[in-house]
């Protein structure tokens, strides 16, 4: 072995180190290792006609969501046929074509989806969940479909002139460039996000929400209102923004009496938690670990087809970062899973109520109709929550532990 090559596998073995280094670390929570779920019968919690009605609600949304990814891709196979026409109809420079066929594309794959998103809106007003018109929701597809163009329009950009510059190392400063970029947007874009929300008001249940942020240990975090009771019925809370912009946002349909003041209590504990064991960074961090092995694999991809230089593999470019994306997607969900497990952890520890995080789940399963226990397939690619069963699981593994 020449010591080129020596270097060279010395250099991957470092990395590799340090790249399970980094998700060991990022891996940890709170939640007992040794901690085991009992097993929890559906069948005692909700109805056989509950149940059932949430399977129903759930198994058009989940095929209906398959479908759809798979008729995008389809568009992306289409269209890497499709790209040298494409280009040699634009005299615009090897960036400008790269950008024309990038945005071609983006339109084509988002104009296949609308039938799906009707469809499932369809679905949702027809079980009292979605309360959007057809015209609604076609006008608030713009700005994202208008997000989409212009972002990928900078992201193109950015890799085709990287590549023309850097034909062999691109995907090294392009990996660290974008995680940069990701961490801007998780900084700065929760202040517009919030924008046309409004704090709690001035009540015993908002005084004892901020109460729960401060046994968390982040006392200082805002908390926003947002109105989506014009649009759903569907209940949500989430936590955004990292270091400053870090905040907690409530859905007006998480109020009396749909959800009693002790449920409520659990949900927002259970964002706090999120903040107090910085969950949004640790997602930023799998984002980089995840992020550059893709620039890494999409630099060998489009080597065998010419390079990312050349405007005509554009397409291929987004086929492939679909396709990983698609392939990462049960780690993602085991991840995201693990970080909200510790937050359900989090708000049994912070509230002590075991009684309302079980209602909390129980209503789950009946006003939002998410399906208590989904199958196998659907659980692993689509699931990023505990299921609701595992959830009261880890209730009662937690009465067993603090009786």
């Amino acid at each position: 072995m020449t010591a080129t090559r020596l270097a060279k596998s010395a250099t991957l073995v470092l990395v590799a180190l340090i790249w399970f280094a980094a998700g060991y670390l990022l891996w940890q929570t709170t939640v007992p290792g040794n901690l085991q779920l009992p097993h929890v019968d559906a069948h005692r919690y909700w109805s056989d006609a509950a149940l059932h009605r949430a399977a129903h609600f759930d198994r058009f949304l989940s095929w209906n969501y398959v479908l759809a990814t798979l008729a995008q891709l389809g568009v992306l196979v289409v269209f890497v046929f499709l790209a040298p026409r494409i280009a040699r109809a634009f005299d615009v420079g090897r960036v400008g074509k790269g950008v024309m066929i990038g945005t071609a594309t983006t339109l084509a794959a988002w104009a296949v989806a609308l039938p799906f998103g009707f469809a499932a809106l369809w679905w949702g007003r027809r079980y009292g969940i979605e309360k959007s018109s057809y015209g609604d929701w076609l006008v608030q597809q713009w700005p994202s479909l208008i997000a989409q163009v212009v972002g990928l329009t900078i992201v193109l950009t950015v890799l085709l002139l990287l590549a023309g510059r850097f034909p062999r190392f691109w995907w090294a400063i392009a990996g660290p460039l974008f995680v940069v970029v990701a961490f801007l947007l998780l900084l700065l874009l929760p202040y517009v996000e919030t924008i046309g929300t409004r704090p709690p008001h001035h009540t015993k249940l908002a005084a004892q929400v901020r109460e729960l942020a401060h046994k968390e240990g982040v006392g200082s975090t805002p908390i926003r209102v947002q109105r989506v009771s014009d649009q759903t019925t569907a209940a949500n809370a989430e936590t955004i923004g990292i270091g400053p912009s870090a905040r907690v946002v409530f859905w007006d349909t998480l109020n009396p009496p749909r959800y009693t003041p002790g449920q409520i209590r659990v949900v927002a504990a259970h964002e706090f938690g999120h903040v107090a064991r910085r969950h949004v960074w640790k997602g930023l961090g799998w984002y980089a670990l995840l992020t550059i092995p893709l620039f890494f694999l999409l630099y060998l991809a489009t080597e065998w087809r010419g390079g990312m230089a050349r405007p005509e593999v554009v397409p291929f470019a987004l086929l492939v970062i679909a396709v990983f994306n698609l392939a990462v997607i049960p780690f993602t969900n085991v991840v995201s899973r693990r970080y909200e497990a510790e937050a359900d952890w989090r708000a049994l520890q912070t509230t002590r109520d075991p009684r309302d995080a079980i209602g909390l789940f129980k209503r789950f399963g009946t006003l939002d109709l998410e399906q208590p226990n989904p199958p196998g397939w659907s659980y692993v690619w689509l699931e990023n929550h505990p299921t609701l069963v595992q959830r009261i699981g880890m209730v009662k593994a937690w009465e067993a532990r603090n009786p």
